[in-house]
Formats: structure tokens, C-alpha cells, sequence
């Protein structure tokens, strides 16, 4: 796994003896890594850390206590995103989850870790700034502007895309975020096995051998994180506990899609942003427009413009003639937002639905998967001929003419 990567030096700053000791056990074997240690807590530090010439930075506080949030805020400021960073901290609350994820560090582990965790960890911060585009896991949220317009069909065609993309081609894993109503897994045929109340109250427990018994495996190898569906029972679990999931995930998968419900929760805002490309499903109603509009202005004031939402109009009709909404009308309330449309085709998807397979196993060639393809893997999408020209090609001409 180390593998290419010159020797570096790591300084790991922390008051924990016992880890201090267990972290210099773990990476004394490593002909790559040689760590040295500060023991201090992360406000006493001065010019230690500027001054060090080192390759990674592991900070070992309490995310919860604001004076080392802001020391930590400081030392970022000084490294100017030269040196990664990777935070260990004994307990997370929302607030900081949103900071730390806001300061990009590298990543953020909870303890109790393992040694073997903290490693991996730190290659792979490591490898950051040089290593090779798309080796980073990429997340893939999606979020139903209403009930009912297909967000669970498109985040499952967008991670089979995603698992057999010859570009992108690589481990994928869906997130089923409703707890609630969720149902990628029932779309898919496969029993839910994601069991939340093993971590509810120590979430720390999870690690890759329990996930491994909680991921859903379908035949084509895509995994699928789902719990079992509880209609009756309105459940919000605490930020930490979906972090620790998602967190995980992405460790261990290329390709993350996640699955989200019509309702914020508390940890939305985290997700969001720890998200590479957010899609808003939409249809092609009146409402479902405004309220999508509505939408895209409370992801701006609650995760900021580090986030930028894409909307895909799914059951997209191009309507010429008759009356009701048109395509001009799609772009112009949505403006530089509109990334596409879906066409409608009923059929095929609810057979998909029915029989629990991909729409691509049932036609391969459909219209729904081409447009979808169009907007995910757009360097992968084949031309179609001009006959049967896709209607988010239609979009793009008119968004260029209107521009022009």
C-alpha cells in the first residue's frame, strides 16, 4: 500500500501517553514513515509545528472544547493546505463534525482506534496532494426535491454506471440514508442487514469486519448499506453516528452513492457537505420547481457555497406544442442549476422495479440510461443519432443559445 511513497516524517502531537506509545509501535516497522512526537495539547502549541519539516500531521484533541477547535483552526491557517492533516479526537458533537469537515483536513478518527486505522489513515493523507486523480473516494449524494420522483431509481442506475464505468470502474457502495422508508434495498432484491442499534450508543464500534456483515451484496458486486425499514417509528440519530458510517464507507469504497431522505436531520448539513457532487431529483410540476428553487437556496444557507446543487428533472417531457411546461421553462427557473432530464419511461422502470434488477439488464440502450449516463459519465456516453436526439442535449443547445 505504500508503495511509490518516499520516506516522510510524521509529527504526531498529543498528551495521550498510552496512544502516544501505541501510535510509536504501529509505525515502527514502516521503512516509509518515521513519526516523531510532541507532547502537548494542541493549545500549547507555538512554533513547533511551523517549524518541523514533516509530510502528514496527526492532532490528537478534543474536537468538542472550542480553544482547541480554534488552535487547530490556527495551525491550519499556518500550513496554507501544504501538510494533510489528521485529527483524532475522543468525541465528536455536530458543531465540530461541520468545522472539521469545513477545514478539510484529511480525515477524522474517533477514539478508541485501531492502530491499523490511524496507518491507513495516514498513507492516505499521504498520498494526497500527489497522488493520482480519482483514487479519492467520490461521494454522489441524492436528495428528492418531493415525494415520489425517483431519487431511489437514480442513485442505484448512478452507482451500477459508477461500478462498471471503464473510467470511474471501480468499488462502489450505496448509502441508504432513510431510515425511515428507505428501499434500495428492496429495489434491488436484497435483504437490509444494516443493523443501527449496534452502533447507536457507541458508534466507534463500528469497524470494517462488522461492516462487512452489515453490507448487502448484490451479484454484480455493487454493495448496498441499508437498514430494515420501520414506517411507524420517526428516528433521528445522533451526527456522529452516520459520520462513523459514511466515514467507513469511503474508506473502504471508491465510489460512494448516497441515498437521502425528504426530511433534515441534524447530520444533512454534514453529509452535504462532505458530498462531491450533490443532485436534486425533480419532476416536471409547477410545485416541484418552486419547491426545488426553495431547495437550492436552504442547501446555500445552512451548507454554504462550497456546495453547489445539481438538478436533474426526472419523467422529463419536451413539449412543443402542448400545453404546460416546456423545456425554456425548465431553464429558466432553474437557471445554471438544471444539469438534465430524464425521460420519462414508466414502463421500463417499473418492470426494473418489479423484477429487483437494473434497468440496464433490461434494456441497455434505454433512453432513461443513456440521459442518465449523459450526466454522470458524460465522457462515456455514446452519440445518439439526431433523430432521437436526448433531451438533455435539447437543454444544453438552448442554454447556449440563450446565453449567446
Amino acid at each position: 500500500m505504500a508503495s511509490g511513497i518516499k520516506t516522510k516524517k510524521i509529527l504526531l502531537v498529543s498528551t495521550d501517553r498510552t496512544f502516544l506509545q501505541d501510535t510509536r509501535t504501529a509505525f515502527a516497522a514502516s521503512e516509509v514513515i518515521e513519526l516523531s512526537t510532541v507532547d502537548k495539547n494542541v493549545t500549547e502549541l507555538r512554533g513547533e509545528v511551523q517549524e518541523a519539516d514533516f509530510g502528514a500531521l496527526i492532532v490528537d484533541m478534543d474536537a468538542a472544547k472550542l480553544e482547541e477547535i480554534e488552535s487547530l483552526q490556527r495551525i491550519m491557517r499556518r500550513l496554507e493546505g501544504r501538510v494533510p492533516v489528521v485529527v483524532v479526537t475522543q468525541e465528536f458533537n455536530a458543531a465540530a463534525v461541520r468545522i472539521l469537515v469545513q477545514l478539510k483536513v484529511a480525515d477524522f478518527l474517533v477514539k478508541p482506534i485501531t492502530t491499523a486505522d490511524l496507518v491507513r489513515s495516514v498513507i492516505r493523507a499521504l498520498q494526497g496532494p500527489g497522488r493520482e486523480e480519482n483514487t479519492e473516494s467520490q461521494i454522489y449524494t441524492f436528495m428528492p426535491a418531493a415525494g415520489g420522483v425517483g431519487t431511489t431509481t437514480l442513485a442505484l442506475q448512478t452507482a451500477f454506471q459508477l461500478h462498471h464505468s471503464v473510467t470511474r470502474g471501480a468499488s462502489t457502495c450505496v448509502v441508504d440514508l432513510n431510515f425511515q422508508q428507505g428501499a434500495c434495498a428492496e429495489y434491488l432484491d436484497l435483504e437490509p442487514r444494516f443493523d443501527i442499534t449496534e452502533i447507536e450508543n457507541q458508534p466507534e464500534r463500528l469497524d470494517r469486519q462488522l461492516l462487512d456483515v452489515m453490507l448487502s451484496k448484490h451479484a454484480s458486486g455493487l454493495c448496498v448499506l441499508a437498514a430494515p425499514t420501520r414506517p411507524s417509528e420517526m428516528r433521528s440519530f445522533k451526527t456522529d453516528v452516520v459520520v462513523r458510517m459514511l466515514d467507513l464507507v469511503s474508506a473502504y469504497f471508491d465510489n460512494v452513492v448516497i441515498d437521502m431522505p425528504r426530511t433534515w436531520f441534524p447530520w444533512t448539513e454534514t453529509v452535504l457537505l462532505g458530498s462531491n457532487k450533490l443532485y436534486i431529483v425533480a419532476e416536471m410540476t409547477v410545485p416541484c420547481l418552486r419547491h426545488t428553487q426553495r431547495l437550492i437556496q436552504a442547501v446555500y444557507e445552512t451548507a454554504g457555497k462550497e456546495v453547489k446543487p445539481n438538478v436533474i428533472v426526472n419523467r422529463f417531457e419536451q413539449k412543443m406544442f402542448d400545453n404546460g411546461i416546456k423545456q425554456a421553462d425548465v431553464q429558466e427557473i432553474l437557471g445554471e442549476h438544471f444539469v438534465g432530464g430524464i425521460s420519462n419511461n414508466y414502463r421500463l422502470v417499473r418492470e426494473a422495479v418489479d423484477r429487483g434488477v437494473p434497468l440496464h439488464d433490461i434494456d441497455p440502450n434505454a433512453n432513461v440510461v443513456n440521459d442518465l449516463k449523459k450526466i454522470i459519465l458524460p465522457e462515456e456516453a455514446v452519440a445518439t443519432p439526431s433523430k432521437s436526439k436526448s433531451l438533455f442535449g435539447i437543454g444544453k443547445g438552448l442554454l447556449k443559445r440563450k446565453a449567446g
